[in-house]
């Protein structure tokens, strides 16, 4: 790690990433580890590139539109990689931008440290689920991760479950008590002991009518409200329930189910 090397975004641009198209360039905004190194990856039929971190550029996900594919459909791809990618490496990937150009250049940032990188991603492993809900569900979990607003993350979470489990607030509810009564993810202890001794028996009713729907809905009771720090302190202190309960979902419904079906894609690098 400590001879990896932060390059300058023209030390990127070289080979076949210097070949003039229309490029499309997802700018990420990460917390999480990042490479120091391009990465080409086969993704459904199409080419896909992990830009490095540089200097003073976003790190970036890119894509040459090829023929006969249109530039909103190249869009998508990129997303679902990102998320797909989020969800592999356990990391909350937010695309700042869509850029666009005829080189894949990300965009400009004013950060020149602070960086966690790595030489670049081990993607020997990275299956995915077929299936506009199970795609949604990584989507949200993507962004679930990234986001830095504790209502919004919470929501994000809290809406996996509604993409595994379908309409109904009893469903949900009996299933998150289900769930936290077989036993949680560590990261969960301290926060489902807190809610125990504040005398909430009904867990998943508390999640789904203070979490969910205060966050979602101004016109009941409770409501979050923005100006409130407890009501920040506290929604972020019952993320980690939220949290492993999405990934729980997203296994059992998704994750798994596809295994089973054989129906999952390994993209190649090259």
């Amino acid at each position: 790690m400590l001879n990896l090397k932060i390059p300058e975004v023209k030390e990127v641009i070289v080979g076949e990433l210097a070949v003039r198209g229309y490029w499309l360039v997802a700018n990420i905004q990460t917390g999480a580890t990042w490479p120091v190194h391009s990465q080409k990856i086969q993704y459904r039929g199409e080419t896909i590139w992990i830009m490095p971190v540089t200097t003073d550029h976003f790190p970036a996900v890119a894509m040459m539109v090829p023929s006969g594919r249109t530039q909103q459909e190249c869009e998508r791809l990129i997303m679902q990689f990102i998320s797909t990618l989020s969800w592999v490496l356990e990391g909350g990937f937010l695309v700042d931008e869509m850029s666009g150009g005829g080189l894949p250049r990300p965009m400009g940032r004013n950060k020149s440290g602070g960086f966690s990188i790595c030489d670049e991603f081990d993607l020997s492993y990275f299956p995915e689920p077929n299936g506009d809900r199970a795609m949604l569900a990584l989507a949200l979990m993507r962004e679930g991760r990234g986001l830095n607003h504790p209502g919004y993350s919470f929501l994000s979470l809290y809406r996996i479950l509604e993409v595994a489990l379908g309409r109904g607030s009893q469903r949900q509810v009996a299933w998150i008590n289900t769930k936290i009564a077989g036993g949680l993810h560590h990261r969960a202890k301290d926060a489902l002991e807190q809610l125990r001794k504040q005398g909430i028996v009904d867990i998943g009713a508390h999640l789904y009518a203070s979490g969910r729907c205060a966050m979602a809905h101004a016109s009941g009771d409770p409501v979050i409200d923005p100006d409130d720090p407890a009501d920040a302190r506290r929604l972020w202190s019952e993320r980690p329930i939220m949290l492993t309960l999405a990934e729980i979902a997203i296994e059992e419904f998704f994750w798994r189910r596809a295994h089973d079906d054989a129906v999952f894609q390994t993209p190649i690098r090259t």
